[in-house]
């Protein structure tokens, strides 16, 4: 009897290659020798050393590399007002750093440091500071501080990159959306959020290879790195209710609250004080330019209009989140297509980016890992990416124009600012509209479907 291992693997060890299925790719990859040939069989044959996952890797860290150059302006000639802004190069990475530079600063855990981000930002940001104590104080300790956090943040790209490889199943691929995102050239080094991106990401494969507890445990630690990952968990329960698997997602829910707690327990103790101030920043704060909120209070201001004081904001704000909220739990229960944990998510998220007041274009990195997941088609992804990075660039021209004052040359004009910013929040929307298509309408389904439990 012939052994069955002789025929080689069966059809679900192949992968799917982008470039043979997606127009828009095969043109991209035609200089470069054009889509792999129909008669290769990736995944079925050996690839020798590399492999999938090493060039999405290599991909991603000279994506990073990439990253850096785009900041080096700053890296040169420092991180002052309005040049940082002009030239495209703002971080928040050295614009967190406290005056004085005390040597015990470390967010969350020093008493009395202060720091305007989420605590597991906060601990990335100390970590950074530990590491460049060798570097003195002024602007080499600042250089090396930023450089500390941009080589961490890669290493967190490129882990977010393997995750997103491994979640994707047959499509590891599809990760390449993330290895070489243009828009992650201008944003990924801006601030702390692919943290919670790699966190939100690792705890949507554990969940799929069924380890709810430890996705919970993760996704509960990533809520402590944005607020989003609470939306991801809202997803976990919905998708636990429509397929009568309620119990693990329970699971997965109360396993999130200790990961929570994990965190803030740590934070309560050293530095509550930190705590009290991030949480009324987060319920009070004002919204930021890029929001709808703070762009009608621009337009508002400008034409003569009355705009939205503070209570305002917070009412609206709150309402549209819980019109998203339901749309989401209704889409889970009820659409013809059962979504994935990926699909299900990345609506959520794309409502958030929209509805959100404290939305900010390099918010983003939360979308991308689960778009491609959810919504392997490179054109819309493309577009979506280019109409958030011209979002990014007005927000720099505009910050020009408001904290330096400086001339039109290097600046732009609220109007021009809130139109970029539409834009981007327009293309939002369209991405989940396609999502949501193809779950109302199955025949204008995605290519697959990763992260839902079935079984």
């Amino acid at each position: 009897m012939q052994d069955s291992r002789a025929a080689g693997p069966s059809q679900e060890d192949s992968i799917v290659v982008p470039s043979r299925s997606d127009p828009l790719l095969a043109a991209m990859v035609e200089p470069v020798g054009g889509p792999l040939g129909r008669r290769t069989e990736p995944g079925r044959s050996r690839p020798g050393f590399f492999t999938v996952e090493r060039v999405l890797v290599i991909m991603a860290a000279v994506s990073a590399l990439l990253a850096v150059v785009a900041k080096n302006h700053c890296r040169v000639s420092g991180w002052t007002t309005p040049d940082q802004y002009s030239t495209v190069c703002w971080s928040k990475f050295p614009n967190s750093i406290p005056a004085g530079w005390p040597g015990s600063w470390f967010p969350f855990v020093s008493p009395g440091s202060t720091f305007d981000g989420s605590p597991v930002s906060g601990f990335a940001a100390g970590m950074a500071a530990w590491l460049t104590g060798f570097a003195g104080t002024g602007t080499a300790r600042t250089l090396a501080f930023f450089d500390a956090n941009a080589l961490l943040v890669a290493a967190v790209w490129i882990f977010t990159v393997v995750v997103v490889a491994r979640t994707a199943g047959r499509r590891p691929w599809d990760a390449a959306m993330v290895a070489a995102s243009p828009l992650l050239l201008l944003t990924a080094f801006v601030s702390w959020d692919f943290w919670a991106a790699a966190l939100v990401g690792l705890g949507i494969l554990l969940f799929v290879r069924r380890n709810t507890l430890w996705a919970g445990l993760v996704l509960g630690v990533a809520a402590m790195a944005a607020p989003y990952a609470f939306l991801v968990l809202l997803a976990v329960l919905v998708l636990g209710i429509r397929t009568r698997q309620a119990t693990a997602a329970l699971e997965t829910l109360a396993a999130g609250v200790v990961g929570w707690l994990l965190v803030l327990a740590p934070v309560m103790a050293l530095d509550g004080s930190a705590w009290r101030q991030y949480m009324g920043g987060f319920l009070g704060g004002t919204a930021t330019e890029s929001s709808i909120y703070g762009g009608w209070n621009l337009l508002a201001a400008r034409i003569g209009l009355p705009g939205l004081d503070g209570g305002a904001v917070n009412g609206l704000a709150a309402a549209l989140l819980v019109l998203v909220v339901l749309g989401v739990v209704a889409l889970g229960l009820y659409s013809p297509a059962l979504p994935s944990l990926a699909e299900l998510s990345a609506v959520a998220v794309a409502g958030l980016l929209v509805v959100d007041k404290f939305a900010q274009p390099w918010h983003a990195v939360w979308l991308l890992p689960l778009l491609a997941l959810a919504l392997p088609r490179w054109r819309p992804v493309l577009l979506w990416q280019a109409a958030v990075a011209v979002h990014f660039i007005a927000l720099m021209l505009f910050q020009s124009k408001v904290l330096g004052n400086i001339s039109d040359q290097h600046a732009i004009d609220t109007p021009y600012f809130v139109l970029a910013s539409a834009l981007a929040g327009a293309a939002s929307c369209a991405l989940a509209a396609l999502l949501v298509r193809g779950l109302l309408q199955p025949r204008h389904g995605l290519p697959r479907r990763v992260g839902a439990r079935h079984g």
